[in-house]
């Protein structure tokens, strides 16, 4: 089977997230660090970063210092450009929280689960009631989100359906990001959640939806798991 070719707008967007997940994670950061971080080249920093900043999804936060030169302006994500939902799916409970692109709690609802009580569709329903609790609470509108990490026991397998193999909770295969997309139209990326990370771990993904164009975003154009 031949690879798939990639458009140069295919690398655009992937540096594009890159950038921004770099920033996510390492801001605030100069023009100067993102190119050190990311190894792309200064001039793709510096024009994808003027982008960012015009679109308002980056914001500057004061300057470095400059030995001798110029100010360098450093930047980091805009955390009020919009918001994630996270979702922890534990063996007690699940648990969905939002947060701002700082990640500020802004809101949290947690269904309990009793022993056995794992059914795929009773976990899809709690997420989807609590995705509208979190941002009625917080007073989001819906366009202001801009995807859910939902992080999962087991082994999650690629593609839309998100098919999940968890032993412990009698799931072999279940689709869970079908019975997720039938209630929501923000884009969705479902991760193992192991190792105590919660949702933390799947919702530092969302951010990369940005690189998306707001709109598209919004509009569940671009939906997406893993």
């Amino acid at each position: 089977m031949r690879p798939e070719r990639r458009t140069v707008r295919d690398v655009r967007k992937g540096n594009r997230a890159m950038l921004l997940r770099t920033l996510y994670f390492n801001g605030p950061v100069t023009r100067n660090e993102l190119t050190r971080l990311t190894g792309l080249s200064a001039a793709t920093v510096s024009s994808m970063t003027g982008d960012l900043l015009a679109e308002n999804i980056v914001v500057e936060a004061g300057q470095a210092e400059s030995d001798g030169g110029r100010p360098r302006a450093i930047l980091r994500v805009n955390p009020v450009y919009g918001h994630v939902v996270g979702v922890d799916v534990a063996e007690t409970h699940v648990r969905v929280e939002l947060f701002d692109l700082e990640m500020n709690e802004r809101a949290r609802v947690e269904y309990a689960l009793r022993p056995g009580g794992h059914q795929i569709e009773l976990v899809a329903r709690h997420i989807l009631a609590g995705i509208e609790v979190v941002l009625d609470d917080a007073g989001v509108p819906a366009d202001q989100a801009l995807g859910v990490g939902v992080g999962v026991p087991g082994i999650v397998e690629d593609g839309p359906d998100a098919p999940i193999h968890a032993r412990t909770f009698g799931w072999d295969g279940v689709p869970m990001g079908a019975l997720l997309r039938a209630g929501t139209t923000l884009p969705l990326f479902v991760e193992n959640g192991g190792q105590g990370a919660g949702p933390c771990r799947a919702v530092a993904r969302p951010p990369a939806a940005v690189a998306a164009p707001r709109d598209a975003t919004a509009r569940g154009a671009a939906p997406a798991t893993r």
